[in-house]
Parts: C-alpha cells; sequence; structure tokens
C-alpha cells in the first residue's frame, strides 16, 4: 500500500507484480525460518532461543535480497519464484537428513540400554550408579518403580522410532497393538507412582527431550 500510494504513476500490473512478489517473500522467507529453527531445536532441545538466529539470519538475507530490486519489480517476482523454492526444498532435505540421524543414533543408544536392562548389567553402568546414588532420596520401592519406567520408556521409544522409520520409507504402519497400549496404560501409571520428584531425577536417563515425549504421544493416537 505504502508502494502504490508512493508511486501512484505506476502501471497497475506493475503494482500487481510488486505485491505478488511481495506476498511469496514474506511467506518464503518465513518458512525459512521456521524450518531452520525447528530443525535445530529438535536436536537440541534445550538449546536455548539463540537457535533462531540462524533461521533469522537466513530470513534477513533473503529479504535484503528482495529489496536490493526495489526498482525492478518483475525481476524481484522472477529471482523470489526461483530462489526461495530452493532454499526452501534444501532446508528441508536438511531437516530430514538430521531426523534419520537422530533415528539412527537414539535406536542405538535404545537398544543398548534395553540390553543392559534385560541382562542385569544396567546396574554396573553410569546410569546404574546413577539411580543407586538416588536411595538416600527414594525408597526401594521406587526405585523398582523407576527402573521399570525407564525399561517401559525404552520399549516404547523403540517402536515410535519404528513407525517413524516405516513413515520415512513410506511403507504402510502397523496399528497400534493392545499390548501397546496397555504398556503405555502401566507407563502413565508408573509415572503417576513415582511422581514428579522421581521423573526428574529419571530425566537424565531416560533423555526424555521434547522427541520422545511425541514419540509416546504418536504411539497414544
Amino acid at each position: 500500500m505504502y508502494y502504490l500510494a508512493s508511486r501512484p504513476e505506476a502501471a497497475l500490473p506493475v503494482q500487481v507484480i510488486r505485491g505478488f512478489g511481495t506476498a511469496i517473500m514474506h511467506g518464503g522467507t518465513t518458512t525459512v525460518l521456521a524450518m531452520i529453527s525447528i530443525t535445530l531445536y529438535e536436536s537440541r532441545p534445550n538449546g536455548g532461543p539463540q537457535l533462531l538466529l540462524p533461521g533469522l539470519l537466513a530470513a534477513v538475507v533473503l529479504h535484503s535480497g528482495f529489496n536490493s530490486l526495489l526498482g525492478r519489480p518483475a525481476l524481484a517476482t522472477l529471482a523470489t519464484l526461483l530462489v526461495l523454492p530452493s532454499v526452501i526444498y534444501l532446508v528441508f532435505r536438511q531437516g530430514e537428513r538430521t531426523l534419520r540421524d537422530w533415528l539412527d543414533a537414539d535406536l542405538d543408544s535404545n537398544v543398548q540400554l534395553l540390553e543392559s536392562i534385560n541382562t542385569g548389567r544396567f546396574l554396573d553402568s553410569n546410569g546404574g550408579r546413577y539411580l543407586q546414588s538416588l536411595r538416600a532420596r527414594f525408597r526401594g520401592e521406587d526405585l523398582a518403580d523407576m527402573l521399570c519406567c525407564l525399561r517401559l520408556h525404552g520399549e516404547l521409544a523403540l517402536r515410535a522410532k519404528g513407525i517413524l522409520l516405516l513413515r520415512e520409507s513410506g511403507m504402510d504402519e502397523p496399528p497400534i497393538d493392545a499390548e501397546t497400549r496397555d504398556r503405555l496404560a502401566e507407563l502413565a501409571q508408573l509415572e503417576r507412582a513415582v511422581g514428579k520428584a522421581g521423573m526428574l531425577a529419571l530425566r537424565p536417563l531416560m533423555m526424555a527431550t521434547g522427541k520422545d515425549i511425541w514419540q509416546l504421544t504418536l504411539l497414544g493416537r
């Protein structure tokens, strides 16, 4: 509207092209900012507001490039149509790659955790020693519930990661069976029994980031 009022002599098609390009530019830069920020926060859930800076910088660079062509609206719109989809595609591919790397790494860590619990070697690990150090703060039955909660969380996280891997491969997801729903209910019951203080103490072992919680929510659908 400002440009329309300040340049009344400009032809209507020029104004339409400029408005079209501006709309695409603002939508595209906002998308780039959101996609970069989400990708960074997925890999660093407690990273803080500074993780917004890379996406903001990319949006500012794209916006500045558009503004540098202020006097050539047709060229600015054409450049926006050519550049923004490519940038969004590259950011999307990088986000996919980050998700795939996280799935592979987290899958290995969950398998190792469950294997150590099932074979009785967990108490000899750093995680087991950490759990034993909580004896002064929690009762024995609470620690037993915490260990069961840790095992169930790992099993359900593996199940959720399997569903995500199927989605990544474009395959059909199996329906959530009754056993999985029972385990979800059991996990919720254990979390209530352990209490907020116990779950907070378990957080370093469960690696309960936003992704893990999202995985378990995915299973409950």
